[in-house]
């Protein structure tokens, strides 16, 4: 589909490009706009720098954090892992409930929340999980040293998977400010709109040096949107920390 997309976009924005060039070549003649060159290129350069190092940073920035927000999947999962060889640890009648929960909570999070974060949402039924894993744990027996210490790791590794998923969930949703977004097509209509200002005799000269531009910045804007819905779109984030997770389980005791 994206493929499609980008297609339209090598096809279509050079013709929308042409079509406003053919425009203002009519309407000012490159003969009447020949003669501000110099002036037109001080501001364009300004121009160009400006949005460039906005486009930039955006980019920048959308990249990074869907890096952290791949780390933070990992993370969550560790924790996962956590819980699941602590419970290992105890005896099969105490640890194995907290065993199960652990692959239900797993399992929940790829078949059903994955799909619905995209929208900004969550599962319901993986935060009953969580709530399921908090009360398995504080009935955890706490007669001994070791099952003390389980306890206690136990219930800063719920807590830690906890808040990894509020921040997982809080990722999920549109990343760049709707304020931003203006800012961003604001400054491509100018910068491509800009450089219908020079005067060029030759039409496909000046077609051939604003059509290139004008794909470019668009495919940047979709590269933003891509990166700004991190759950979605040709660069996900996958499952496959909980994948991984699962696959390295021993059978259930």
């Amino acid at each position: 589909m994206l493929a499609l997309e980008i297609t339209g976009i090598v096809i279509g924005v050079p013709v929308i490009v042409a079509v406003l060039l053919y425009v203002t070549q009519h309407l000012v003649p490159h003969t009447t706009r020949r003669q501000h060159n110099d002036v037109a290129g001080f501001v364009y350069a300004v121009l160009g720098v400006l949005f460039t190092v906005m486009l930039g940073f955006v980019v920048v920035d959308e990249w990074q954090s869907l890096e952290t927000i791949k780390t933070n999947t990992f993370d969550e999962a560790n924790e996962l892992g956590t819980l699941f060889w602590n419970a290992r640890a105890l005896p099969p009648a105490t640890g194995r409930a907290l065993e199960q929960t652990t692959r239900d909570y797993a399992n929940v999070v790829i078949n059903t929340e994955w799909s619905v974060m995209n929208d900004g949402e969550s599962s319901p039924q993986a935060t009953n999980i969580v709530y399921t894993m908090r009360d398995e744990i504080n009935a955890l027996p706490v007669d001994t040293l070791k099952e003390q210490t389980l306890y206690q790791y136990s219930l800063h590794a719920v807590n830690d998977l906890a808040a990894a998923r509020r921040q997982r969930i809080d990722e999920s949703g549109e990343r760049v400010p709707d304020i931003l977004w203006m800012a961003l097509i604001l400054g491509s209509v100018l910068t491509v709109g800009y450089s219908f200002l020079f005067g060029l005799a030759n039409f496909w000269a000046h077609l051939v040096i604003a059509a290139p531009l004008g794909v470019m910045v668009v495919l940047t804007l979709i590269v933003i949107a891509q990166l700004s819905h991190p759950f979605s779109g040709m660069v996900a984030v996958t499952p496959d920390a909980f994948h991984i997770f699962l696959n390295r389980l021993p059978a259930q005791r």
